[in-house]
């Protein structure tokens, strides 16, 4: 049996005539599609640049985000670092920090915490191994005492790395130390970004079986 095939000079001939060049191309465009997908999907991943701020993009702000929580940093006037958390629901709370090492105060529904320095906070640095400063303050609220002197003293116990996904910066473990008077009441030791002026982690009850660490997993600039 013969296939019957359309005389020359038909319609059906030209159609075929127009319509072979265009499957063609489209062919070649799928093919081509198809060939920048495949390299695409070939390159290292750190082709694709990470959101990671820097000591010279942090001053525009960025956002740490852990599990439980999403804090906002705003760099202020000065030394001050703005904090705004965001936590499970509708809690929030403001922080207000002295180069996000430690803070000076905080606001939130449940808390009005605030202390005046008594020391030159300026003095405060440079950060380095074995470094070690005092910071003379008194706690502002309606139920301490005026004559009540606090300290908080700082140990620079060395430097490390620490991973935000693929972000890494260079953290100082810093030994924190609050007293009222000659009583410790807290004591914890963190790791501090000198290039974002923030805290990324705390680690607590330090060296004993109980120590634990609260630390952000997440970070990106605060206009993504």
């Amino acid at each position: 049996m013969k296939l019957m095939t359309a005389p020359a000079g038909s319609s059906i001939s030209r159609r075929s005539n127009e319509i072979g060049p265009v499957l063609s191309e489209t062919r070649t465009m799928f093919k081509n599609r198809l060939a920048s997908l495949f390299i695409a999907a070939l390159l290292p991943v750190s082709v694709h640049a990470a959101d990671c701020p820097s000591a010279d993009t942090a001053a525009k702000g960025f956002v740490l985000e852990n599990t439980g929580a999403r804090s906002e940093f705003h760099k202020a006037e000065g030394q001050i670092v703005k904090t705004v958390n965001h936590f499970g629901g509708s809690q929030q709370q403001t922080v207000f920090s002295f180069a996000g090492l430690f803070d000076l105060a905080r606001f939130s529904k449940n808390e009005q915490y605030a202390i005046h320095p008594l020391s030159d906070l300026s003095r405060i640095g440079p950060l380095k191994k074995g470094a070690r400063t005092n910071v003379a303050f008194l706690a502002l609220g309606p139920d301490e005492r005026a004559d009540t002197r606090w300290s908080l003293e700082l140990t620079v116990a060395g430097q490390e790395s620490f991973s935000l996904g693929e972000c890494k910066y260079k953290v100082f473990r810093i030994k924190q130390v609050t007293k009222r008077g000659d009583e410790q009441v807290d004591i914890l030791s963190v790791l501090y970004s000198p290039d974002l002026q923030a805290t990324l982690a705390k680690v607590y009850y330090e060296g004993t079986a109980d120590e634990y660490t609260v630390r952000y997993d997440r970070i990106q600039s605060l206009t993504h």
